[in-house]
């Protein structure tokens, strides 16, 4: 794997450097997606499978240790990563189990992916140093596989370390939270993003990082469920920026017919997000040059209207990966947009 850190994460690498000579049993690091929290966790594993680690934790590079790393064939490191994460990030996944009819990545770690521990742990260690446990996403662990966690969380084998990673710490079960030292990575301010961005070779990097809530590795990355003309996201945000005004032909003639429901779903909850914060006073996040235009629309709705659409939304959201028709969704979300802000 390699080990990459970000220029935002000096004060996360210190605070991690700082507990190496004496380490607590789990550590959770939580952080908003697209900072790269996993990646500074795997970057500080790294530095404790490092044998010549520098002042400031930084691994060699060279050593034995992090040449296995380096490889993913380190014996003393192990991933406990969903299958949605593993595809993110380039790494295998073994299904633990099966599931003929599954057609989506499953996003939570699951019992069997726990259980595998048991006899991970009935070893020792393989270079005679620290053992770790890497638990990405830590907010989406099913019940039972929980249990398991935790048990090997409150009595880990000798020179063992448990690193979670969470991008909603709020999900995080109190009984994990209770257990770990908490570490909190920062996001970066807008101009460290955009420094950042720019030495990438992005183009629009201002208009990306904003419609990323400032989030720079989600303003980089390319994901294609989301991809949209920059054609096609006009007509749909032009369709929303008139309001009650949009009349069902301006719905239909807004959606192309190679229009995904994940890509369209992803404006429509931006768009909610923006339509809830003016509602309440604040500014647009996602969209600020539409901002008159969701200022108008949300002081000319009900509350009751505005959440009923957003509730609308994040079903549509949910139904994503479904195949469904995406064109009549994506048209049905547009027409009740107008209905739903009437009053």
């Amino acid at each position: 794997m390699d080990i990459k850190t970000y220029p935002w994460q000096t004060e996360l690498l210190a605070s991690l450097n700082a507990l190496r000579n004496r380490l607590p049993n789990g550590i959770l690091l939580y952080g908003p997606r697209g900072i790269g929290t996993f990646e500074a966790a795997c970057a500080f594993a790294a530095s404790l499978l490092c044998t010549s680690a520098g002042p400031d934790g930084r691994p060699c590079g060279q050593c034995k240790g992090c040449r296995l790393f380096a490889a993913d064939t380190h014996p003393d490191v192990r991933y406990i990563v969903s299958e949605f994460e593993c595809a993110a990030h380039g790494m295998e996944f073994a299904m633990p189990e099966t599931n003929a009819e599954k057609k989506t990545l499953t996003r939570e770690i699951l019992i069997g992916q726990t259980r595998e521990l048991g006899e991970y742990f009935s070893l020792k260690s393989n270079e005679g140093g620290v053992r770790v446990v890497i638990v990405y996403p830590a907010d989406k662990i099913r019940s039972e596989a929980a249990a398991s966690l935790l048990k090997n969380l409150e009595e880990p084998p000798e020179n063992t370390i448990f690193i979670l990673v969470s991008d909603e710490i709020d999900r995080v079960l109190a009984t994990i939270r209770s257990r770990c030292r908490l570490i909190r990575a920062k996001a970066p301010s807008r101009e460290e993003a955009l420094a950042w961005l720019k030495t990438q070779g992005v183009d629009n990097a201002e208009q990306k990082l904003t419609e990323a809530a400032g989030m720079p590795l989600s303003a980089l990355a390319q994901d294609p469920r989301y991809a949209m003309s920059e054609e096609g996201k006009r007509k749909i945000l032009a369709v929303l920026a008139k309001g009650t005004q949009a009349t069902p032909a301006d719905a239909i003639s807004a959606v192309d017919k190679d229009m995904t429901i994940a890509a369209a779903a992803l404006i429509f909850s931006r768009w909610a997000w923006d339509l809830a914060s003016v509602r309440a006073g604040s500014s647009a996040r996602y969209f600020p040059d539409y901002e008159d235009s969701l200022r108008q629309a949300a002081q000319a709705a009900s509350s009751e209207g505005i959440y009923q659409w957003i509730n609308s939304v994040r079903d549509v959201r949910r139904a994503a990966e479904h195949t469904l028709n995406a064109k009549a969704i994506i048209e049905a979300v547009l027409l009740s947009y107008a209905r739903c802000l009437a009053k």
